[in-house]
């Protein structure tokens, strides 16, 4: 694998201004890389630049393990590597943090959740999740951003969830959307057994296409582009049929690929308005029964500082929010709506041509999906992008891209990769058909070497949504010596963060926390104000700590605290959440 070369951002300059311009410059005005300032780590940038990644092609489940073996013996000082379960098949599922554990472990920050490729043919996001490593990487010595970031927070990446199916998925023929669910066994046409009929690639070419067969009844007729298939309009007598996947009638019922492998939608299978199988197909035999979401769950549970999450799917140009299993009346709080809202409609800045959308009256309606288990069950804030979503080629101007533009685009972009031309076939029950179509990298997933830009938009719009968790600060704390070794001590606390320290949801499920702030002086009492302090009231029960409660985004509390302690003596308050950036504060008594 190679090294990329860092993309020069050019100028264009008239000719004439250009000639003026010639020799009185030291050197071309163009963005340059950032300069390196001291080593991070020992051998830090060393160990930068002998990392060889290529993002022009998509990884195999070999590749990928590999990338995560790298990512965390390269780098130990920010990357670390946990199992966190097993598929069905028996792989490991592991899920990568980036902290700096420096500034604090890993679980004392709060900490974005990423993962992708739950379904098995959506497999980009994995690439997404492994530049967006990358990047945090690269740039921690010289960004004040990433360092922020990095240092403040935790980001917890699962690469690949369904890692049977994207093992499979590159080493055996497929479509662009098969092998969507996992690989426990499933009886589809309710004969008896179990994935015998799959798809079979007759012409041996690798992949699996399409057939088509000529015949005047069936319900299909070509376009001008005489590749493209189009329904047959009412009265219009037909000129094909066509079968979706290319296979033989392998168990003999007259059907032909009718029970292919697997049968368990795994982002059908989270405990969050989960319905039944004869409900909804794939969702398995009760929530959490495929091991691979018992592990995400589990994960997600035992990490209460996961503050926002962020699924990559394929493939409709959106991003999602929840809930998905309803409309909002009634389930989402208005309060969170504007705080998706604002990180919503900032994505669409990220990701031209992507659409901020909920997801059941945007897309479709989806039950035991993980955004509504990450939104709905525990309260966080959560999105799923769509990735990808086909392309803008609207060459007659008709405000849509139509079949014919589609394979036109990718004529021009696919490499000749893309489609695969109909040829004929003697089918050993159909007789005389054609084979072609999609190859299984194409329409669901950009051409590998077009990746890039798509997949720094997405890894950036998910970055943003970390710098907007909740960041606690003190406002200039004040105290007022009140006599005989009692001082009072008065503070705004704020939050300087876009998102609440925790969703209304959260509060409504009863997974929400008090930020909590401590004194390093004997603490008496201590309670809320309002903002002149004309009203306190006071905390009842114990006085250890100040409960500050819930503050919203960009929020405060104004809060007062009676300690005893002397003049000179120095008074340190620290205040915590699960979810927030902490914040410390110092003061002398006077």
């Amino acid at each position: 694998m190679r090294m990329l070369p860092r993309t020069l951002l050019g100028m264009a300059i008239c000719v004439p201004l250009l000639a003026m311009l010639v020799g009185s410059l030291a050197a071309p005005q163009a963005q340059q890389a950032p300069e390196r300032k001291a080593e991070p780590f020992a051998g830090w940038f060393k160990r930068i630049d002998e990392t060889h990644l290529d993002f022009t092609h998509y990884y195999s489940l070999e590749e990928c393990e590999q990338t995560i073996d790298m990512f965390a013996t390269r780098f130990p000082e920010l990357v670390s590597v946990q199992t966190v379960g097993q598929s069905y098949q028996g792989r490991p599922l592991r899920v990568l943090t980036v902290c700096n554990s420096k500034t604090g472990a890993a679980d004392t920050k709060p900490a974005m959740y990423i993962d992708s490729n739950i379904h098995g043919n959506e497999i980009q996001g994995t690439e997404i999740i492994f530049l967006t490593i990358w990047h945090l990487l690269k740039n921690y010595p010289h960004e004040p951003y990433i360092q922020k970031l990095v240092d403040t927070r935790t980001f917890y990446f699962w690469p690949v969830v369904n890692v049977d199916s994207r093992y499979k998925w590159f080493k055996e023929p497929n479509t662009p959307h098969s092998l969507r669910h996992n690989h426990k066994p499933f009886d589809d046409d309710r004969d008896g057994k179990f994935d015998e009929d799959n798809s079979n690639d007759l012409d041996g070419d690798g992949r699996i296409t399409m057939m088509r067969k000529r015949d005047p009844n069936g319900d299909w007729v070509l376009a001008q582009d005489k590749r493209v298939m189009l329904p047959k309009r009412p009265g219009q007598p037909g000129e094909y049929r066509v079968w979706f996947t290319e296979g033989i009638d392998d168990d003999g019922d007259g059907q032909i690929n009718e029970d292919g492998p697997g049968g368990v939608d795994l982002n059908r299978n989270f405990p969050a308005q989960w319905l039944p199988r004869y409900r909804q197909y794939g969702a398995g035999d009760y929530p959490t029964s495929e091991p691979e979401i018992r592990a995400c769950v589990d994960f997600l549970l035992a990490h209460k500082n996961i503050a926002g999450m962020q699924f990559y799917h394929n493939a409709a140009h959106m991003i999602l929010r929840p809930p998905g299993s309803s409309p909002d009346a009634g389930v989402a709080p208005r309060e969170d709506i504007a705080v998706y809202d604002r990180l919503g409609k900032q994505g669409e800045k990220f990701l031209p041509n992507y659409k901020y959308t909920q997801t059941f009256e945007g897309l479709y309606p989806a039950y035991g999906t993980q955004i509504d288990f990450g939104y709905l069950g525990l309260g966080r804030f959560t999105f799923t992008n769509e990735l990808w979503g086909g392309v803008n080629h609207d060459l007659n101007d008709d405000g849509k891209t139509d079949a014919e533009e589609t394979l036109d685009w990718h004529d021009t972009f696919g490499h000749e990769r893309s489609w695969i031309d109909f040829k004929p076939f003697k089918h050993p029950t159909l007789g005389e058909i054609e084979i072609g179509g999609w190859d299984q990298f194409a329409t669901r997933i950009p051409p590998a070497d077009l990746f890039m830009e798509e997949g720094y938009r997405n890894a950036l719009f998910t970055l943003f949504h970390a710098s907007c968790f909740a960041e606690l600060a003190f406002d200039a704390p004040l105290a007022e010596d009140l006599g005989g070794g009692l001082y009072r001590v008065r503070f705004t606390l704020r939050n300087q963060g876009v998102m609440p320290t925790d969703s209304a949801k959260a509060v409504e499920r009863r997974e929400d926390e008090s930020v909590q702030v401590s004194a390093s002086l004997p603490l008496l009492s201590c309670g809320l104000g309002d903002e002149n302090y004309t009203r306190v009231a006071l905390q009842k029960g114990r006085n250890n700590v100040l409960r500050a409660g819930r503050i919203a985004g960009e929020g405060v509390a104004y809060c007062e605290m009676l300690v005893r302690g002397k003049k000179g003596d120095k008074l340190t308050l620290s205040a915590t959440h699960p979810r927030a950036v902490k914040a410390e504060s110092e003061i002398v008594l006077p």
